[in-house]
């Protein structure tokens, strides 16, 4: 009688189980999920800058689809008034318009200009083909607070999960923003880049 009882109660028990009590079952991610997980690269930065960029004629571009697929991201610090920024950011455009056809890295100018006029102006005095984020949005302060070096210019590379992997204050091969004294130069970020790339296996 206990045995027909317990197995009657085991059975109702099964059928009012609410399906938060049954065990997940992990199937393999389909092909959406998959894509959706591609999709997390560069996730940090697209949050950080928000929702577009700019190019020198202010026309603007979605963050996300900019950022799509990059392995690096260079963010150049610099601005128009800056006599070193100047004379440095012509071998970024050399180094860019060689490298036009490129699908794993993208350059942002994270700008120290005065005012957008001014922003805009270097971008084209330069003939700059790179993205740049717009002069009064968020993302200007959020980038800079994140990764900005005591000075200007200065290049940084991250990977794709938002890491600075060098830039343009440098210690023992890492990162040092905040020491001054640390500085080394974009040029030498610059000329290590073409290594990085290959190292990481660049697309495009």
């Amino acid at each position: 009688m206990y045995l027909i009882l317990a197995s009657l109660v085991l059975a109702a028990s099964s059928i009012t189980a609410s399906p938060q009590d049954a065990p997940a079952i992990q199937s393999a991610p389909s092909k959406t999920a998959a894509k959706t997980v591609d999709a997390v690269g560069n996730a940090k930065l697209t949050s950080m800058i928000g929702a577009t960029l700019e190019d020198k004629s202010g026309k603007s571009f979605k963050t996300a689809d900019v950022l799509k697929g990059k392995k690096h991201v260079l963010l150049y610090f610099s601005a128009g008034w800056c006599p070193p920024c100047r004379a440095f950011t012509p071998d970024l455009v050399k180094f860019a318009k060689a490298n036009a056809g490129a699908e794993d890295f993208a350059i942002i100018f994270v700008s120290s200009d005065r005012s957008q006029e001014a922003q805009m102006e270097y971008l084209k005095k330069y003939k700059m083909p790179f993205y740049t984020i717009p002069f009064d949005a968020k993302g200007n302060k959020s980038v800079k607070s994140a990764y900005a070096g005591s000075g200007i210019p200065n290049l940084v590379i991250l990977d794709d999960q938002g890491n600075a992997l060098k830039g343009s204050y440098e210690t023992d091969g890492k990162y040092t923003p905040k020491n001054r004294q640390s500085y080394v130069g974009p040029k030498k970020v610059l000329a290590a880049f073409p290594k990085m790339r290959t190292e990481t296996g660049p697309k495009g």
